[in-house]
């Protein structure tokens, strides 16, 4: 069995009592465990390995349980069993039941998952503008493999899916830090391309082989607005899937960059070389592709069924995501709008 699907919990009891009150919720859900002998007076632990999409009712369940206890959940490294047929029991007896059709992490993980894509400042803005300069280095060399390159070491992944992430959880918090890393992140590329490709302009020897025509071509801002939207948007809802399960986010990582890096090294290229339709188109263009992105994963998120825990929080928290995604849905409008007059302006 792959260990993507399964999660190793174990809930620290403080007394008997409560252990006894997690045994009979594991029972209930057919799940196989073991408990620890006492070691500290009535203090227990138990252990139970569970389907990663059966996580979260089960935490559900547990909330109700009196007295002291925790719950930690890991990601097992493997799983090995003498007999495929007891390995999935706890997987066979889980499907029968509505909720475990959809196999997606728990709202614990997908915080988690969301908060470790999330590097500190001053490593995020390092790489942001490393990756702003290859991208830019990239567009002047009109190289589809230095772009890939931007692409593959820029951490836009992370700020995206966290607003997105915060946004279905009603995690303020959260919601702020990628909100604001998103800013940075945007004016640290521009202010690094720009920078790069004027320092390239004063060279005579690069100015000199830089095919302008070709370069600016790589800001997609001539391409029709509906079809950069569509692919801004399917990554979104790529990122959005693969932070509600157990796929893989580091191609999806990649993937949100295309959408944006090319673009950004384009806006400091047509500054710097004074093609101000180019850049304003480009920039159009990251601005397009950004709200996309974020509309996407949240529009998937709430989709697959997050939301806050606690359901008196639902109500308040669907009209903050309504006016959420009608300030996105607006300005993306305007933003095509003005993408359609850059465009016609080239």
């Amino acid at each position: 069995m792959s260990r993507s699907n399964m999660r190793l919990l174990t809930v620290l009891a403080a007394s008997q009592h409560s252990a006894d009150r997690v045994t009979t919720v594991l029972d209930r859900h057919d799940l196989e465990y073991s408990v620890s002998d006492e070691t500290d007076g009535d203090s227990q632990t138990v252990i139970v390995p569970v389907p990663a999409h059966a996580v979260e009712p089960l935490e559900d369940d547990l909330q109700s349980v009196s007295g002291d206890i925790a719950v930690v959940v890991d990601e097992p490294m493997a799983v090995v069993a003498s007999d495929e047929t007891d390995d999935q029991s706890a997987i066979r007896h889980g499907r029968e039941r509505k909720w475990l059709s959809l196999e997606r992490v728990s709202r614990n993980e997908l915080r988690s998952k969301a908060e470790s894509q999330l590097p500190p400042l001053v490593i995020f803005a390092a790489m942001t503008a490393i990756s702003a300069v290859v991208a830019t280095a990239g567009v002047l060399l009109d190289s589809l493999a230095v772009l890939v390159g931007a692409m593959v070491i820029a951490p836009l992944l992370g700020p995206a899916m966290a607003s997105s992430v915060a946004t279905v959880l009603d995690d303020r918090r959260l919601f702020s830090r990628g909100v604001r890393l998103q800013l940075v992140g945007t004016i640290v590329a521009l202010t690094s391309a720009l920078g790069f490709a004027t320092f390239a302009r004063t060279s005579s020897v690069v100015a000199a082989a830089v095919d302008l025509e070709a370069s600016l071509g790589l800001g997609s801002h001539g391409l029709p607005p509906s079809l950069l939207v569509t692919v801004a948007i399917c990554a979104g809802v790529a990122g959005g899937l693969a932070m509600a399960t157990s796929g893989m986010t580091d191609l999806i990582g990649v993937m949100i960059a295309a959408a944006i890096m090319p673009p950004i090294g384009v806006v400091g290229v047509g500054t710097a070389w004074n093609e101000p339709a180019a850049a304003a188109g480009s920039l159009v263009v990251v601005a397009v592709n950004v709200l996309a992105i974020n509309l996407g994963a949240m529009a998937t998120l709430w989709t697959l069924g997050f939301h806050p825990r606690d359901h008196s929080r639902i109500r308040t928290t669907r009209a903050a995501i309504l006016r959420r995604v009608l300030l996105l849905l607006v300005s993306l409008a305007v933003a095509i709008r003005g993408l359609e007059y850059a465009a016609g302006a080239f």
